[in-house]
């Protein structure tokens, strides 16, 4: 039996890159078009969920075999935090997934030139109507993501977890953060996800989701840490 081809770097920086694309695309494209449809309010927000779910399980079951299907900064360098993943592929990963992001917000600024303005073209940010300040959005999106990291840990990386389930726990661990915190900071978890959006709603003039990407690339990364260092220390998964 021939020897399984393990993927080179430019075919797991491809994969990161499209993964984070669709992310980011179907996304945030879900913020803008199911509110200028639907209207505001719980149905939307349930359907924007769904919809950052739904991809995010499609990619993993498309890609996981070849990058891994990180497509999340925040992923990736809670796994090296857990020596996980290597550092040699860190700077690519993160690159890759930047450009995706960057490339579906442009594509969002063509395709919604209108309705994507009304909200920023799907960007993060905190609900200050709601008192969400900047620090309590930073806290936010360090729980949000700590939940993220300790399922991942949990159905993707341990190997004791049952196979074929990890792109259905990850998809809707997602959907749940955004049910959750969607209404309070945009539930990002995820810089280049906020990254891309951010652009887009520069070029038309708005900078303000730019000015608030601190928080979405602080909160993200503390909270992936720690959950990825808690699963790791507490539960002590086999290394393959």
């Amino acid at each position: 039996m021939a020897a399984k081809s393990q993927p080179t770097i430019a075919q797991m920086f491809i994969s990161e890159l499209i993964g984070t694309f669709a992310l980011t695309f179907f996304g945030a494209g879900s913020v803008i078009s199911f509110p200028a449809v639907m209207g505001p309010g719980p149905a939307a927000l349930f359907a924007i969920g769904a919809t950052f779910g739904f991809i995010i399980a499609i990619m993993i079951y498309a890609t996981g075999h070849i990058s891994g299907t990180h497509i999340n900064p925040s992923v990736t360098i809670g796994l090296l935090a857990v020596r996980r993943f290597p550092g040699k592929l860190v700077a690519p990963y993160i690159v890759a997934q930047c450009i995706g992001g960057i490339l579906a917000g442009l594509c969002l600024y063509a395709c919604y030139p209108v309705a994507g303005r009304k909200v920023h073209f799907g960007s993060t940010l905190p609900n200050y109507t709601l008192g969400v300040t900047d620090g309590a959005a930073v806290l936010i999106e360090i729980l949000l993501t700590f939940w993220l990291l300790f399922v991942i840990m949990g159905t993707a990386v341990d190997k004791r977890a049952p196979p074929g389930w990890a792109g259905f726990a990850i998809g809707f661990t997602v959907a749940c953060d955004i049910w959750v915190g969607g209404p309070l900071t945009g539930s990002s978890l995820n810089f280049a996800r906020s990254l891309g959006p951010a652009i887009a709603a520069a070029i038309a003039g708005d900078f303000i989701p730019l000015a608030k990407l601190w928080i979405y690339l602080v909160g993200p990364i503390i909270g992936g840490v720690l959950g990825a260092v808690i699963y790791e220390y507490c539960f002590k998964p086999a290394r393959s």
